[in-house]
């Protein structure tokens, strides 16, 4: 079987006219000589005419050739027959082998995790590849292929596959496959092959493959065993007119089997603090509470766990909290008496609240204050304003609470600060009918479908918002500032009176408070307040930038803030790869070795039919040159 790599060159094909254009309409029209006999004339030029011909018709073959042989070289025609595949040989061949390190290849199967047989397989493929062959490999961290993912001549460093570890934070499988092309494209070579390594877990994929890529599981195994711990969180809950808090987490059950005597445990400050055991039904997700009986102020850290030891990455849920017993709370208004509303939950957050009244205010006093609340404050001088700008560029975060009687200039600066636009007071009796699962403010309350709200302002905004009633919200947030639009001293509605107000109002207090609690996930980009961070391990980096991308799980520390990272929990649940219908995929069982290396393309042959153009182009010049000479 003959391939093309070149195949569009194949058109030029048709050059071979030009010779026999030229032999038909370019004929050399002999001499007329006039002779007084011409019988032995005629013969000799019949013997000369046949011999003429033959010249050029042997000529014309050749400038044929020459154009057809030289095209083809161009168009590099391989051949691949049944001889080749025999014995260890294989053609020259460009291989990119990407070996699976994301997280769930640290699965436990029999006495190995999915990473250690990857690497075998690594190494038993190492040993197919010849010294003519050009090698990459690859992971999915892209740190790691930046450093490493360099083309070689030959076998692959074998000290470098054993090197490979799992990454907590990957890349997606399409951006691998197309950094292995990409590296596959600069070897030049005409057979290139993807070899992915892999545990099989499904992961998108809409792409088109150039090349033969081939999918080589670790194992067979179809249904995996493991139970995660995720979204760890302080909970704050309102018991008796007193804040109790509480660790909650979520044990995930990502299999099909049930799950008996689950130990699960919470680890703070260096301390385990708690151990409980608990079943888990197939694919159960259960949300837990664990009682959090610290007093002490500052920062604090730990984590959630469960014990699972066939898949131990994702045993582990982070939080960090700073804790303040009693934060000073300063409440910017033209009144000295507070909505009962508001007076309840701040006895319930704090002891200190200071009402500010007067004009005699600037930035660095309010910097004392843990939390700043703007309430019924009508006339905002220029000084004030300036005040609350510079609060928010140095991004400090105020809890803005709107009253039916809000002035004009109120409503100026609260469009200016949150983004929105505002249109009346509405009286009328609303439901909330939407409630945003996502929020820290708002993703542990329950569904408020039923509670009925009135007297809020209807706004158009395009902040982040955290209640909704029909098209209108209710409290939104915009730079971690958060704004209130309904009348807390309103006596008429529901919501101010049902349980879960006060819970939303105390989270929002915590949100918009000096310390906030930090979490984020693998991928998110974490702000800094100050160049020096210390990683999860220990290390200290100094950067210029405002920002960092965590690589891996754990608590940072920056400007004396813990900053806890998590999993995306993405692999924790494994479903396997089914069959795809994509052009040049290749799902491989236990007999992979068999169907590797056996590349489309065969040897070239470009370089004999180059060599055979040159050739005919010297024969052409030798028969030119003889008859040039003989006509002398």
């Amino acid at each position: 079987m003959i391939s093309f790599l070149n195949s569009g060159i194949l058109l030029l094909s048709s050059a071979i006219i030009i010779p026999i254009l030229i032999y038909l309409f370019a004929k050399k029209k002999p001499r007329k000589v006039i002779f007084s006999s011409i019988r032995f004339i005629k013969e000799s030029q019949q013997k000369q005419k046949r011999k003429i011909n033959l010249k050029n018709l042997l000529l014309l073959l050749i400038r044929i050739l020459i154009i057809l042989f030289t095209i083809l070289a161009i168009a590099r025609p391989a051949i691949k027959t049944d001889f080749l595949e025999e014995g260890d040989a294989h053609p020259k061949t460009a291989i990119a082998m990407i070996i699976d390190n994301s997280y769930s290849m640290n699965y436990l199967v029999d006495t190995q995790t999915d990473l250690e047989k990857a690497k075998q397989i690594a190494h038993q493929i190492n040993e197919m590849i010849s010294e003519n062959d050009n090698t990459v490999l690859l992971t999915f961290n892209n740190n790691w292929n930046e450093l490493h993912a360099g083309i070689s001549i030959g076998k692959l460093s074998a000290k470098l596959i054993d090197e490979i570890t799992i990454s907590p934070q990957i890349l997606a499988l399409e951006d691998v496959l197309q950094e292995a092309e990409q590296k596959l494209k600069e070897t030049h070579l005409p057979n290139k092959e993807i070899y992915l390594i892999t545990d099989m877990q499904k992961y998108e994929l809409n792409t088109k493959l150039e090349f033969p890529t081939f999918f080589i599981p670790t194992s067979s195994v179809e249904d995996k065993n493991n139970i995660s711990c995720q979204n760890a969180s302080i909970k704050h809950e309102i018991v008796n007119r007193s804040m109790q808090k509480q660790i909650e987490i979520e044990l995930v059950n990502n299999s099909k089997y049930p799950q008996q005597d689950v130990i699960y445990e919470l680890f703070i400050d260096g301390n385990t603090v708690s151990q409980k055991a608990t079943d888990l039904l197939p694919g159960q997700k259960k949300r837990l509470s664990l009682p959090l009986e610290i007093e002490n102020p500052g920062w604090h850290w730990g984590y959630a766990s469960v014990k699972n030891e066939r898949l131990i990455f994702d045993n582990r849920s982070y939080f960090s909290f700073y804790l303040e017993p009693n934060p000073i709370v300063a409440i910017i208004s033209d009144v000295e008496t507070i909505p009962v509303a508001l007076e309840s939950i701040l006895e319930i957050y704090t002891e200190i609240v200071s009402i500010i009244t007067n004009e005699n205010i600037n930035y660095e006093s309010l910097q004392k204050f843990e939390n700043i609340i703007i309430y019924k404050k009508q006339g905002l001088s220029a000084k004030m304003i300036s005040i609350f700008r510079k609060l928010k560029d140095n991004k400090r975060k105020i809890l803005f609470i709107a009253d039916e009687n809000l002035s004009k200039d109120q409503q100026d600066f609260v469009s200016e600060f949150f983004n929105c636009k505002f249109r009346k007071f509405n009286s009328k009796s609303n439901n909330i009918d939407q409630i945003n699962k996502f929020h820290p403010t708002t993703k542990m309350m329950k569904d408020m479908n039923n509670i009925e709200i009135r007297d809020f302002w209807e706004v158009k905004s395009s902040s982040n918002i955290l209640l909704r009633s029909k098209d209108f919200p209710i409290a939104v947030e915009h730079q971690n500032s958060i704004l209130w639009l309904f009348d807390i001293k309103s006596i008429q509605s529901h919501f101010l009176l049902d349980p879960v107000f006060p819970v939303f109002a105390y989270n929002c207090l915590q949100f918009t408070s000096e310390h906030v609690n930090n979490s984020f996930t693998l991928g998110d980009k974490i702000p800094l307040n100050s160049p020096d961070l210390t990683l999860p391990d220990g290390a200290m980096i100094t950067t210029k930038k405002s920002y960092h991308f965590p690589i891996t799980t754990g608590i940072y520390v920056n400007d004396n803030s813990m900053i806890a990272v998590n999993l995306d929990y993405t692999e924790s649940e494994f479903s396997r790869w089914e069959e795809l219908n994509i052009k040049n995929l290749k799902f491989l069982n236990d007999d992979w070795e068999n169907n590797i290396l056996q590349s489309r393309y065969g040897f070239e042959l470009w370089k004999y039919l180059l060599l055979a153009a040159i050739l005919l182009l010297i024969i052409e010049m030798l028969i030119i040159k003889k008859e040039e000479h003989t006509r002398d």
